[in-house]
C-alpha cells in the first residue's frame, strides 16, 4: 500500500492552517510539573559552623527524610502481625487438650500471653487482628478456668472419705 505525498506521523501536532474541526481534541503539550523540568540547585556546603544559612538556605540545613510509599491510591493496610493467629491457634488447641488429655492449660497459658501481646500491638497500629487475639484470650481463659474447676472439684472429691476408700479399694487387688 502506498503513502500519501505528505503523509505525517499520528504522534506530530496537527496542522493549524484550517479551521479546527469540532470533533478533534485541539492538541495541547503534555502537563509537565515545573520541579521536573529543570535540576534543583544543591546547597552549597560552607566551611565552618553547621549552622549557618548557605546561599540556597534561609536557616539551618535541615535534610527531608525520603518519602517512601505509595503516593496514589489507597494507603497499603498494616501488616497483620502473627501473634494473634497463634494466640487463636493455641487457645483452640488448649481447649481440644483439656477434654483429650487434661493438660489444655499448657497450651492456655501462651494463648493468652500472645493474645494480650497481639492486643498491644493492635493499640501501636502495627497489627489489624485484635478478634483473633480476642479470641485466642477467651479460649485460653475459659480453658484455665475450667482446669482450675476440676481440680477443685477432684480436691473436694478427695476429701470425702468414702469417696477416697472407694477409690483406693477399686484400684487395689488382693490376690
Amino acid at each position: 500500500m502506498t503513502q500519501p505525498d505528505e503523509w505525517k506521523s499520528p504522534y506530530d501536532p496537527p496542522d493549524q492552517a484550517g479551521p479546527p474541526s469540532p470533533y478533534q481534541q485541539p492538541y495541547e503539550q503534555p502537563y509537565q510539573q515545573p520541579y521536573l523540568q529543570q535540576p534543583a540547585p544543591e546547597p552549597e556546603y560552607q566551611q565552618g559552623s553547621a549552622y549557618q544559612a548557605g546561599p540556597y538556605q534561609s536557616g539551618p540545613y535541615q535534610p527531608q527524610p525520603p518519602q517512601y510509599g505509595t503516593p496514589y491510591g489507597y494507603a497499603a493496610p498494616p501488616e497483620k502481625n502473627a501473634l494473634g493467629v497463634w494466640s487463636l491457634v493455641l487457645g483452640i488447641l488448649s481447649v481440644v487438650m483439656l477434654f483429650s488429655c487434661f493438660v489444655g492449660f499448657l497450651a492456655a497459658i501462651p494463648a493468652v500471653i500472645t493474645g494480650h501481646l497481639s492486643r498491644k500491638a493492635h493499640k501501636e497500629g502495627l497489627a489489624d487482628n485484635p478478634g483473633l487475639a480476642l479470641g485466642g484470650i477467651i479460649t485460653g481463659w475459659v480453658t484455665i478456668g475450667l482446669t482450675l474447676l476440676a481440680a477443685v472439684g477432684i480436691a473436694v472429691l478427695f476429701s470425702i472419705p468414702e469417696f477416697r476408700e472407694g477409690f483406693f479399694s477399686e484400684t487395689s487387688y488382693d490376690y
